[in-house]
């Protein structure tokens, strides 16, 4: 009987979960992966309901997880915005990348970095209906996100200048302000163009492969 008890006691045991197991926290690579998968999620629903209307409940079910799951990697929706702009920091730093790398025309790859830069973003959200409900956002509660986001640009931007210069395709001697002044109006007028009506994406797509065209003129030697 004694041993009878001892061997159920054993199966018992065996059958439950290991609580230190279950309670542990995730590998590295898997939590880095779980709060992708937040972050995207908020992007799908901040394009689609903006910041305000979306709730942490909001998107925990758009990501498909509990909601203490998502509590487990942030404190609140502010964090998960930042965390959202990271993601798409990446996303865009990776396709501005390869835009530098590639070969062509320089005013057809200055294109591609404002389409991959900015346009690339614009479309992550959807129509734009909340464009400016999300830029008051990232001004109040993610300055480091949107100053890093920009310096993607900015960064890549010079590289292809460079380039450009050194296979004189352009004449970075004819500008009569610094080639960062010539980056900063190129932000601006990226900005300007998201003015007035939002454009869908291809509309805006179309106004800076104009920009770019401008841009690139002023430089041709």
């Amino acid at each position: 009987m004694v041993a009878r008890s001892l061997d159920f006691v054993k199966t018992t045991d065996a059958a439950m979960p290991n609580k230190s197991e279950s309670s542990s926290p995730l590998p590295v690579d898997d939590a880095h992966a779980r709060v992708d998968q937040i972050a995207d999620a908020a992007l799908r629903l901040f394009a689609r309901y903006g910041y305000k209307r979306s709730s942490m409940d909001d998107i925990a079910r758009e990501a498909g997880l509990a909601k203490a799951t998502l509590y487990l990697h942030f404190k609140g929706k502010d964090d998960v915005f930042r965390a959202m702009l990271d993601l798409l920091g990446r996303r865009v730093e990776a396709r501005c990348r390869e835009v530098v790398a590639a070969q062509g025309p320089f005013p057809e790859r200055l294109a591609a970095l404002l389409q991959a830069h900015h346009g690339q973003a614009y479309a992550s959200f959807g129509t734009g209906e909340h464009l400016v409900e999300l830029k008051a956002v990232m001004n109040t509660i993610a300055t480091r996100q949107l100053q890093a986001f920009e310096r993607i640009f900015t960064t890549f931007a010079r590289d292809l200048l460079l380039q450009a210069e050194q296979r004189g395709e352009i004449a970075l001697s004819r500008l009569s302000a610094s080639a960062e002044d010539w980056v900063a109006s190129l932000l601006f007028a990226a900005a300007g163009a998201k003015l007035g009506t939002a454009p869908g994406a291809e509309d805006y797509a179309r106004r800076l492969e104009a920009i770019a065209s401008v841009f690139a003129a002023a430089l041709a030697p």
